[in-house]
């Protein structure tokens, strides 16, 4: 059996989730941990096979995903570990997953780092994952559910892993659009968002984009000269299509 375990605030480290679960074949089960720990009830036996798979930000695990994925106890099982990154580098993260999903206690067989549309800079990887993305992944789980125990030390990054990075922009309610239904207070993953003004806490903020996803009337966005003007250099910066990186033993 597959357990499948993601964290995917903008829904994009979902859909990889579901294609490589899918493809996997077997019994399986998604097991969300977006908005904390999981409530979904799992027993690893001898046998099954997790994948753990989590978004990248600034180059690192999210700190909430990781302390969610370091609940997990492995029993010595097998594990698939990937990232999902919005096409400009991933840098330590999926080294980052491996050490802790090793940690957990699960013999790591394969690693994989993969590209989406970026959250906060939507035109850099616009549509991704595409059709050739999800290919590759799914061809990426089968092969490692064949696969054995690999060296973690041969997946790409760094130890340390490079210092966490705050982003400064945090999304803000366009008052004209806005319905106050509050979908995005319930939805946000830190509860960063008023549920009675719809403010937005930036101490508790992580940018992950959960409220701009799930804002029907779209006024949950992004703005502001800084907005722009970063935004220009970076999408400037990371327009070049990257392709997925595969660790196989």
């Amino acid at each position: 059996m597959l357990h499948t375990f993601f964290f995917s605030p903008s829904d994009t480290t979902r859909k990889y989730a579901k294609a490589m679960t899918d493809a996997f074949g077997g019994d399986s089960q998604l097991i969300d941990l977006t908005h904390g720990p999981c409530e979904i009830e799992y027993d690893l036996v001898d046998g099954d096979t997790a994948l753990l798979i989590s978004p990248v930000y600034a180059g690192r695990i999210p700190a909430m995903a990781a302390d969610l994925f370091r609940q997990i106890d492995g029993h010595g099982m097998k594990a698939i570990v990937a990232v999902v990154y919005g096409n400009r580098d991933y840098d330590d993260a999926l080294l980052e997953l491996a050490d802790i999903a090793a940690e957990d206690g699960f013999e790591v067989m394969a690693a994989g780092a993969f590209i989406a549309q970026h959250c906060i800079f939507p035109n850099v990887a616009n549509g991704r994952p595409d059709a050739s993305d999800l290919a590759v992944a799914t061809d990426f789980i089968k092969i490692a559910k064949e696969s054995g125990k690999m060296e973690i030390s041969t997946i790409k990054g760094n130890r340390p892993y490079k210092k966490p990075g705050a982003v400064p922009l945090r999304p803000r309610a366009d008052k004209n659009e806005c319905r106050t239904c509050g979908v995005c207070a319930r939805e946000c993953p830190t509860g960063a968002i008023d549920p009675v003004t719809l403010a937005t806490d930036k101490s508790k903020c992580i940018t992950c984009c959960r409220c701009i996803t799930v804002c029907g009337s779209h006024a949950r966005k992004f703005k502001g000269i800084m907005y722009a003007t970063v935004g220009k250099i970076f999408c400037a910066q990371n327009s070049k299509r990257r392709e997925p990186e595969l660790f196989l033993r």
